[in-house]
C-alpha cells in the first residue's frame, strides 16, 4: 500500500493500531504527506459540514431496512416477467416471425382479390396454430436441454413464449383486418375480429396441448383436420349420410360459438402448462439411465 492509500485511510480512520502506528511514524517526517492529509481532513469536514445542514427524514432508518427487507413484489415480478420474454424472443427461430407475417399477407391478397373475408376466418387459425406448435419440446428447441437445466419452471417458459407468438398472431391478423375494413364494405368490427379471434384461440390451444404430447406434425394433422371438417359438405353423399347432417350442424356451431371457443380454448392452453414439464422428465429419465 502506498502513501497515498495510506494518507485517505487514515483520514478516515480505516487504518489498524499497527498499520496506523506505523503511518503516524512516516508522517512525522514527511512534509508531502502531511500537507496532504491536511486537504484530506479540510474535504472531509466540508462534506461533514454540509450533510449537517440537511436534516435526516424521521424514520429514516426504519424504511431503509423495510426497503431491503421487503422490496416491492409487483416490481420484481414485472422486472422478472420482462427479463423472461426478451430472453425468450431470442430463443424462438427467427423464421417463425417472417413466415407468419409472409403467410398473412398472401392471404390477405387472395381475400382482397376474391373480395371475401372468409379468406382471413379460415386461415388466420391455421397460420397461429401452426406457429404455437413451434415454439416449445425437444424437436424444435435445439437449447432444450439448457431450458431444463434452467431454475425456471417449464410452464413459465412455455407461457412466455406462448404470449410473444399469441401477441405477434393477434397483431398480424388485426393488421390484416384494418385492410380488408378500408377496402371491403366494412362489416361490424367486433364481429368481424370475434370470427377469427376465437377460433384462433380454441385451434392454438389445441394444436400446442396435442404437440406436447404426440409431436408438431401430429397435432398439425388433427388440428387442421378438425377445422377444415366443419367446411364439409355431407349433402351430396345422398340418403345414407342424412344422419350425420344434425351432428354436422351442431359441429359448425361450436367452431361458430365464441364464448365456448374461448372457455375450451383457455381450459387447453391451462393443460398445456401443466404437461409442459413432461419433455424435462423425459429427458433426465434417459440422462439418468
Amino acid at each position: 500500500m502506498n502513501h497515498e492509500e495510506q494518507i485517505i485511510l487514515y483520514a478516515a480512520n480505516q487504518l489498524d493500531e499497527h498499520a496506523r502506528a506505523d503511518f503516524e511514524k512516516h508522517l512525522a517526517d514527511c512534509a508531502d504527506c502531511q500537507a496532504d492529509l491536511l486537504l484530506w481532513r479540510s474535504v472531509a469536514d466540508e462534506i461533514n459540514a454540509s450533510d449537517s445542514l440537511v436534516p435526516a427524514p424521521a424514520q429514516l432508518a426504519d424504511s431503509a431496512l423495510e426497503a431491503i427487507h421487503q422490496p416491492n413484489k409487483l416490481a420484481r415480478a414485472l422486472r422478472s416477467t420482462g427479463q423472461l420474454l426478451r430472453m425468450q424472443m431470442l430463443i424462438i427461430h427467427n423464421e417463425l416471425w417472417v413466415g407468419s407475417a409472409a403467410l398473412m399477407f398472401i392471404f390477405l391478397a387472395m381475400a382482397l382479390l376474391v373480395e371475401r373475408v372468409e379468406v382471413l376466418y379460415f386461415f388466420a387459425p391455421m397460420i397461429a396454430a401452426g406457429t404455437v406448435t413451434l415454439i416449445y419440446g425437444s424437436e424444435n428447441d435445439p437449447a432444450a436441454e439448457l431450458t431444463f437445466a434452467t431454475p425456471i419452471s417449464p410452464w413459465k417458459v412455455l407461457l412466455a413464449r406462448l404470449t410473444l407468438v399469441s401477441a405477434y398472431n393477434v397483431f398480424l391478423a388485426g393488421c390484416a383486418t384494418l385492410v380488408l375494413l378500408l377496402i371491403i364494405p366494412p362489416q361490424a368490427l367486433g364481429e368481424f375480429i370475434l370470427g377469427w379471434l376465437a377460433p384462433m384461440t380454441f385451434l392454438s390451444a389445441l394444436a400446442l396441448m396435442l404437440s406436447l404430447w404426440i409431436g408438431t406434425g401430429n397435432a398439425l394433422f388433427i388440428a387442421y383436420l378438425l377445422w377444415s371438417a366443419q367446411y364439409a359438405s355431407l349433402i351430396s353423399f345422398g340418403e345414407w349420410f342424412a344422419f350425420a347432417s344434425p351432428w354436422l350442424e351442431t359441429y359448425r356451431q361450436f367452431w361458430q360459438n365464441p364464448a365456448m371457443l374461448f372457455v375450451f380454448g383457455f381450459a387447453l392452453i391451462v393443460f398445456a402448462l401443466w404437461s409442459s414439464g413432461r419433455d424435462q422428465v423425459q429427458w433426465r429419465r434417459s440422462i439418468a439411465m
